[in-house]
C-alpha cells in the first residue's frame, strides 16, 4: 500500500511547514540547484534536516534539480561533467538522510519542436543512456532506486519556461529506458501525463503556432489514451507517482479537485500499484502548503475506505 508523502526543499521554513500536523508519511525533497552549491551545501541540509524530529519509519526521497551546476537546464542527452555532478550530489545527499529513492526528469529541452520526428526521438533516447547509467550506479551505491519521470509537452521547468523534448513525454519512453538500464524505476508525474493527453486531443487551430508540429507528431506516435492506461503502461517499473491535477496545455499542478483529471479514480488505482504518492500541487506561497495538504487529506481518505473494503472483503 502506497505511502503518502509531501514535496519541500529543504529550507526552514518548507520544513517546518510540512512537519507539522498532521505530519505526513514522508517528504520528497525537490533540491534545487542553488541547494547543491556553495561550500558545506550538504552538511548544511543535513544539519537543518536534523533539527526537524521525523517519526519512526518516515520516508525521505530526494529530486534533482531543472537546471545544472553550470546554469544550462539539466538535459539528460548532454552527458557533461555539471551534469554528472548534480547526480553525484543527489546522490550523496540521498545515503546522508537514508533516502529510499531518488528522482531526474527525462528530458532534453530544446527551445523549437519544429525539427521533432521519429528518428530525433530515437536518437536522443539512445543518448540518454550514458547518463543515465551512471545515475543508476551513483543512485545505487548509496542504496537509493534511481527512478525517472515523465515530462508535459510544454515543460515550464518551474520558471514559466516554454521548453519541448523529443523524449520523456509518452510513457513508452519511459518504458524503454527502465528496460535500456537495469534497475531504473519510474516517477510517474499525474499532472504531465494529462498535460500529454489534452495535447493529444488539442485541434492545431486551438494550439499556438509553433506547438502544431509538436501536436502531429505525438498524435503519429500514438500511444495510451487515459491517464488509468498511462498508469498501466508503467507498472512494471512504478515506484513513485507525483499527484497533483492539470487543465489544457499548460495548466500544470493544480490543486487535486480542478482540472481535467479525475484523480480520485486514479488514485485509487495507483494505491496498490506505487510505494509512494507525493503531493506536488504549485502553491501560491511555496512556504505555505495549502493544496497540498487538501490533496493529502484526501488521498488518506481514499487509501481508508480501500483498506476498510479490502478488510470487509476477507471476512
Amino acid at each position: 500500500m502506497a505511502r503518502i508523502l509531501l514535496k519541500c526543499r529543504p529550507t526552514s521554513a518548507q520544513l517546518a511547514d510540512r512537519l507539522a500536523p498532521p505530519v505526513p508519511e514522508g517528504l520528497e525533497l525537490y533540491l534545487d540547484a542553488q541547494d547543491l552549491q556553495g561550500d558545506g551545501w550538504l552538511s548544511r541540509i543535513v544539519d537543518l534536516m536534523g533539527r526537524y524530529a521525523q517519526p519512526e519509519g518516515f520516508v525521505i526521497l530526494v529530486e534533482g534539480s531543472v537546471r545544472s551546476l553550470d546554469g544550462s537546464f539539466f538535459d539528460l542527452t548532454r552527458d557533461t561533467e555539471a551534469s554528472r555532478e548534480v547526480l553525484r550530489r543527489v546522490a550523496a545527499l540521498g545515503r546522508a538522510l537514508g533516502a529510499k529513492a531518488a528522482n531526474v526528469h527525462v528530458i532534453a529541452p530544446r527551445a523549437s519542436p519544429a525539427d521533432f520526428d521519429e528518428a530525433r526521438r530515437a536518437e536522443a533516447l539512445r543518448a540518454a543512456l550514458p547518463l543515465l547509467r551512471e545515475y543508476a550506479r551513483v543512485c545505487l551505491d548509496a542504496g537509493m532506486r534511481p527512478l525517472v519521470e515523465n515530462i508535459p509537452p510544454v515543460a515550464r521547468q518551474r520558471e514559466s519556461a516554454y521548453m519541448y523534448t523529443p523524449i520523456g513525454v509518452a510513457a513508452e519512453d519511459l518504458v524503454w529506458l527502465a528496460r535500456e538500464v537495469p534497475h531504473l524505476g519510474v516517477t510517474l508525474d499525474l499532472s504531465h501525463a494529462q498535460l500529454y493527453l489534452n495535447a493529444l486531443r488539442m485541434s492545431e487551430e486551438a494550439a499556438p503556432a509553433e506547438v502544431a508540429p509538436l501536436l502531429r507528431r505525438l498524435r503519429r506516435q500514438g500511444g495510451v489514451a487515459t491517464l488509468e492506461g498511462y498508469a498501466d503502461a508503467l507498472a512494471e517499473s512504478l515506484v513513485n507517482v507525483h499527484v497533483s491535477n492539470a487543465s489544457g496545455l499548460l495548466g500544470e499542478g493544480l490543486p487535486y479537485g480542478e482540472g481535467d483529471a479525475d484523480l480520485d479514480a486514479v488514485v485509487g488505482r495507483l494505491l496498490g500499484m506505487a510505494g509512494y504518492l507525493v503531493t506536488e500541487t504549485l502553491e501560491p506561497d511555496p512556504d505555505r502548503a495549502v493544496n497540498m495538504r487538501d490533496a493529502q487529506a484526501r488521498m488518506m481518505a481514499i487509501r481508508d475506505r480501500w483498506e476498510r473494503e479490502t478488510t470487509d472483503g476477507h471476512r
